[in-house]
């Protein structure tokens, strides 16, 4: 935050923009991002084929796996996954692994047997 001060005017960007860029937690949120981006270097390739990152706060990972064994195992090797995670210096303590229902329906063919019912009555 800006201190209570009166303001003068023009003050220099130079002088302002480093204070706000530290208030909007920028570096640390590039950085939780970073992790998203480098996701298959950090867990592999096998894996990032099963699971992928999608979204971040300051404090949390959040992964789509495409199945709950995926999400079991990935359960079991999280305190692994945290070790690599700290070692591009973020923020992130947790993962959450999330069940991707629709990645499930495709690979069963149950999303593609409702799409053709749908079909099917349309006609």
């Amino acid at each position: 935050m800006l201190s209570e001060a009166p303001l003068k005017f023009p003050r220099k960007i130079n002088k302002i923009l480093p204070k706000v860029i530290k208030g909007l937690n920028v570096e640390d949120r590039m950085k939780c991002w970073l992790i998203i981006e480098k996701w298959s270097d950090i867990v592999g390739p096998k894996i990032a084929g099963h699971a992928k990152a999608i979204s971040t706060d300051l404090q949390c990972l959040f992964v789509d796996v495409d199945s709950p064994a995926w999400q079991h195992q990935l359960f079991i090797m999280k305190s692994d996954i945290l070790k690599k995670i700290k070692q591009y210096d973020s923020s992130i303590k947790d993962i959450k692994f999330i069940i991707n229902l629709s990645a499930i329906e495709k690979r069963s063919g149950h999303g593609k047997e409702k799409q053709d019912t749908r079909s099917k009555r349309n006609a």
